[in-house]
């Protein structure tokens, strides 16, 4: 407007004199117009579609995308409503904070000092107290990686990989708490390479009222100590018995509202013996002089609760085939009475029946099995065997599991079809899971075979994710088996360090040394290690035939891993079928896409460990243009 003229053509051809002329401030109509006119805002540049990646990033940008970086933390503040005051706690958006008991004192935890073990595995942090009246802090704990204020909020206890430790609060004073103890309290069976084992129970069990004592987890039994480390007393004798116990968390006789546990209660204590698989329930006596056995069964005995208004308990009994019910009791769970009965039809059913067995690595280690019998099983008669093969799986005996197609690793389902099902501990040793796997795994089926239930020609084995990962690793180091199905496997040692866990935004590298895979070091510090342990290294020399199965939108197990290895199979001649499900992330979420996994895998060990004729897909593959047929063939289930 103004002086820039009515043409659009002349008032840009004139734009720089109608600029000068603006310059020499020569007033007019324009120039009042324009002296109450808005400034034009900026225009907004063309941004490009970049992320920036640091090595030096703790949270690669992945993870601070989905979590939104610092923008969504807050730090801990205190109003006093009396004085109209806030006082902020928290110094920094990268700490944690928490109040103590009383709000005198706070407890702000930063791992900024370690960036390194942040990154990979090894976290540790420092500890500051802060007045939260003064905002003065004091650091109290240096590099530690697992530690935890008292109830009273009087103490820190801190566990340095081998023994427990308290400070006190108030005078600065620090004490050993169980070095001197006849016990152990480290997690002895922690089987990931670690450079801090874990306590037992991964910390102590809680506190008595007052700070007056706390509770800690040997491997068996409940041991109270005073925070100074005086009168160490173990309070169960489980060491004996082989039982071990643990805090419920019920206490119904404590009901003033003091933190901590009131000693003149009588907590609840669940109860469990892994070489038998027997759970059940006990209660402190008066005093906690001793613990009464209320319940022990050879099933799983769980979800122990009080009724809010009566001294009645409510808890659940389950097995492989004894659907879970609830029973009613008193407070010593005597002479329960079932209130429940859930799926009544399983009397109706043929079912089969769980075994725990006891057997020896080929390391030397004493482990077991669960071993359950197919249906109708004759005894002394060998059967076709289904190996479901993961970490530590006997404390699933009892689990009770409905036959369906939507659940397709269903051990009740393959019993129904005529096969045993193993499912075998493993333990590990660094640098070796695979290795370690196939020692555990080879000698549970030498032994299910020994025992005259496995046939030795009909032998599968199945996993998902790391047992997945065993379950295409294992066909290619041994010949044991007669077909083997692996669900979202890793197969790359040496690849797979390398790769996002897409859904979270967390890189493998971060717990690749000290996670699930166990390998201690790097690919580049002991390269040999990766390969011994790698399924792909020696897929050449696999002579079972591999059924695989990928979400093509795998978030934690690379798409990636499932076409390299089908490509090596293929190059190598192998005998593979690698099925992709659309849209699929780690685990199989569209109900159609469970039932056709769950049908194919009884169609691959129906032919492979049965003698059963095989579809098309299994012997040729299926070409572009028929499967919408054979779509169709499985979902109408058609043989």
């Amino acid at each position: 407007e103004g002086e820039g003229g009515e043409e659009g053509e002349e008032a840009e051809g004139e734009e720089g004199e109608a600029e000068e002329e603006v310059g020499e401030g020569e007033e007019g109509e324009g120039d009042e117009e324009d002296a109450g006119a808005p400034e034009p805002p900026e225009e907004e540049p063309d941004l490009p579609g970049v992320q920036i990646w640091h090595t030096k990033d703790i949270d690669l940008f992945p993870a601070q995308s989905r979590f939104g970086g610092n923008a969504n933390r807050t730090l801990l503040a205190i109003w006093r409503l009396n004085e109209d005051r806030v006082s902020v706690v928290g110094s920094d958006l990268e700490t944690s904070s928490r109040l103590l008991r009383g709000w005198e004192t706070a407890l702000e935890e930063t791992d900024e000092p370690y960036p390194w073990g942040a990154m990979f595995g090894r976290p540790y942090a420092d500890t500051w107290a802060v007045d939260t009246r003064t905002g003065e802090r004091r650091r109290i704990l240096t590099r530690v990686r697992h530690s935890w204020p008292s109830t009273g909020g009087g103490w820190m206890v801190r566990w340095d990989g081998s023994a427990y430790h308290s400070l006190n609060l108030r005078t600065g004073e620090e004490y050993d708490l169980t070095s001197a103890v006849n016990a152990e309290f480290a997690n002895v069976d922690y089987d990931t390479p670690t450079d801090v084992t874990p306590p037992t129970g991964f910390g102590p069990a809680g506190w008595l009222e007052d700070d007056a004592a706390l509770l800690l987890y040997d491997k068996h039994d409940i041991w109270r100590v005073e925070p100074d480390g005086s009168n160490p007393t173990r309070l169960t004798r489980g060491a004996e018995t082989g039982i071990t116990y643990r805090m419920t968390g019920l206490i119904p006789d404590d009901d003033d509202d003091e933190p901590g546990i009131d000693p003149r209660s009588r907590p609840y204590l669940s109860l469990y013996n892994e070489k038998t698989e027997e759970r059940g329930y006990a209660r402190f006596d008066r005093g906690w002089a001793g613990a009464e056995t209320l319940i022990l069964e050879h099933a799983s005995v769980g979800g122990l609760i009080r009724a809010d208004s009566a001294d009645v308990m409510l808890y659940r009994v389950s097995a492989f085939d004894d659907p879970p019910d609830y029973f009613v009791a008193g407070p010593d769970l005597a002479d329960p009475v079932q209130v429940t009965e859930i799926n009544p039809f399983i009397t109706e059913v043929a079912w089969g029946r769980a075994e725990l067995v006891d057997f020896v690595s080929e390391t030397g280690r004493d482990l077991q099995f669960v071993l359950l019998y197919p249906a109708n099983h004759e005894a002394g008669t060998a059967v076709p065997t289904i190996v479901y093969t993961y970490e530590i799986l006997s404390p699933s005996m009892h689990s009770f599991r409905v036959p369906r197609e939507t659940d397709y690793y269903n051990y009740t389902a393959w019993t129904q079809h005529g096969y045993a099902v193993l499912l075998p501990d493993i333990v590990y040793q660094a640098r070796e899971p695979g290795v370690s796997a196939l020692a555990s795994v080879r000698a549970a089926v030498a032994k299910a075979v020994e025992m005259g239930v496995t046939d030795p020609d009909a032998v599968g084995l199945i996993g998902h994710s790391w047992g997945g990962y065993q379950a295409t690793y294992l066909p290619t180091r041994t010949d044991i088996f007669a077909a083997s199905v692996a669900g979202a496997p890793i197969t790359n040692f040496v690849s797979f360090m390398g790769a996002l866990h897409w859904g979270p935004g967390i890189a493998e590298v971060d717990h690749w040394e000290t996670g699930q895979a166990r390998m201690e070091v790097p690919f580049w510090e002991d390269p040999e290690a990766h390969r011994r342990n790698s399924p792909i290294h020696e897929v050449h020399n696999m002579e079972t035939p591999l059924l695989m199965a990928f979400g093509d939108d795998d978030g934690v197990v690379d798409f990636d891993q499932g076409t390299e290895f089908f490509n090596f199979a293929r190059r190598a001649g192998r005998q593979m079928v690698l099925l992709v499900y659309e849209g699929e992330d780690h685990g199989l979420a569209q109900e159609a896409n469970q039932k056709d996994y769950h049908r194919r895998i009884l169609e691959w060990f129906g032919h492979y460990l049965k003698g059963e004729p095989a579809p098309r897909w299994i012997t040729d593959g299926v070409a572009f243009e028929e499967l919408e047929e054979e779509k169709k063939r499985v979902a109408t289930g058609k043989r």
